[in-house]
């Protein structure tokens, strides 16, 4: 694993009120599973609250061979626990998912770029 080399994954999150609590409760949950049973592609979670009922959710995994083929697995356990635990009471919108995007620029040791 090279140090520094990451891929993201960035949901928003409308969570009903009464929900908060819980919701943040399930991420904390899933960020600790996931750092013990996938620890060699997942990094981290991370969870920004950007109103009272908005967040904003970073899942950053490590840009190593066979972390695509890890995403289903680990996809398909978040689903299953946003459902269970709660409901429709959260809706989420994928921003930005790695494995269906095209990486144009960063994470390089070296950058073309000129300075002005």
């Amino acid at each position: 694993m090279e140090a520094g080399k990451y891929l993201f994954d960035v949901s928003m999150s409308y969570v009903n009120p009464g929900w908060q609590d819980r919701y943040c409760t399930l991420v904390k949950k899933i960020d600790c599973y996931l750092k013990k049973q996938y620890a060699g592609y997942f990094a981290d979670l991370q969870l920004y609250q950007t109103g009272p009922m908005n967040y904003v959710v970073v899942a950053v995994y490590y840009d190593v061979p066979g972390v695509q083929d890890k995403l289903a697995e680990i996809l398909h356990y978040v689903n299953e626990e946003y459902r269970n635990a709660v409901g429709h009471n959260v809706r989420r919108k994928q921003i930005l998912k790695f494995d269906m995007a095209k990486k144009l620029h960063g994470q390089s040791g070296s950058c073309s770029c000129q300075r002005e």
